[in-house]
């Protein structure tokens, strides 16, 4: 059985298709779809709970994160193979098989992803090299990537030149669609709840190829994603989560000196400042018609 996890919050806009759109896609019956919801405050449960009586809606009491709530699911879940789906995304007909036929096919893979796709047909770079101290600074929203969108560094990390035409063994996926083994997950265990939102995919990924399996980004899967539907331009609370998340990254698996680690958690105070001056500039250029 496939379990299909979908984590909302406010989602009212995206659920109902995204839904619709993996009944359209699946063609095989063992199936199940689990939504929990994060306390939305739009319309989002109810969409769900009338229009869609064969989904397992979990409503929680309060945003408890996508890590907790994603584990909430995989609790209460019962296949053998995991998907977790972003609910502003939709599914092409065939690609839950395509991806649930090769985790089945090759034991060594214990995480696939699906190629991303814009609504307007443009590729979305979903596969990434793990971060480490130097590319970290040189991201898909970073000050360096802004100022030097063509640098090395950040083409390196961000994987711009992979043939995305071709399935690839990559270091991480994006989590807004990713397939992974039930047996896998509970050995290593699934979501680190420490990262409330964004890395959590990162660190499962870093995780799971420790264990000497594969990532693989598999093409022949399509999903086109509102890529940021529920993220905000500028100085967001989202950048800082992430930023707490990379934070959290490095000190589980790369520091283990205390004071390594004091330096690390104001070097990420002084780049969320930087962020949040730069975002300020932009933000006052604009204003002025000057960008």
């Amino acid at each position: 059985m496939i379990s299909i996890i979908i984590v909302t919050y406010n989602s009212e806009k995206f659920i109902r298709e995204c839904i619709k759109s993996i009944y359209r896609s699946i063609k095989k019956n063992d199936f199940e779809i689990i939504v929990v919801d994060n306390n939305s405050s739009d319309k989002t449960s109810s969409i769900v709970y009338r229009e869609f009586p064969a989904v397992r809606l979990i409503r929680l009491k309060k945003n408890l994160g996508f890590a907790k709530a994603n584990n909430i699911a995989f609790e209460r879940s019962k296949g053998d193979i995991i998907l977790l789906l972003n609910p502003d995304t939709i599914v092409t007909e065939k690609s839950i098989d395509r991806m649930a036929e090769y985790i089945k096919y090759d034991d060594s893979v214990g995480v696939i992803g699906a190629k991303l796709k814009n609504f307007d047909g443009t590729l979305q770079l979903s596969c990434r090299r793990f971060p480490n101290f130097f590319n970290v600074f040189f991201g898909r929203k970073s000050l360096f990537r802004y100022i030097f969108p063509s640098n090395p560094i950040s083409k390196d990390f961000m994987l711009e030149d992979l043939d995305y035409d071709k399935v690839q063994d990559v270091d991480w996926i994006m989590g807004a669609c990713l397939m992974t083994r039930r047996d896998i997950v509970s050995n290593l265990g699934f979501f680190d709840e420490t990262f409330k939102l964004f890395v959590e995919d990162t660190d499962l990924c870093y995780r799971i190829k420790k264990s000497n399996r594969k990532v693989i980004y598999l093409p022949d899967a399509v999903i086109y994603h509102y890529h940021g539907a529920s993220v905000g331009e500028g100085f967001t609370k989202s950048q800082v989560y992430h930023n707490i998340g990379m934070y959290n990254f490095f000190r589980k698996h790369f520091i283990k000196n205390p004071l390594v680690k004091i330096l690390l958690y104001y070097a990420i105070l002084i780049r969320l400042c930087c962020i949040f001056i730069f975002s300020l500039f932009i933000r006052f250029l604009k204003s002025i018609n000057m960008v």
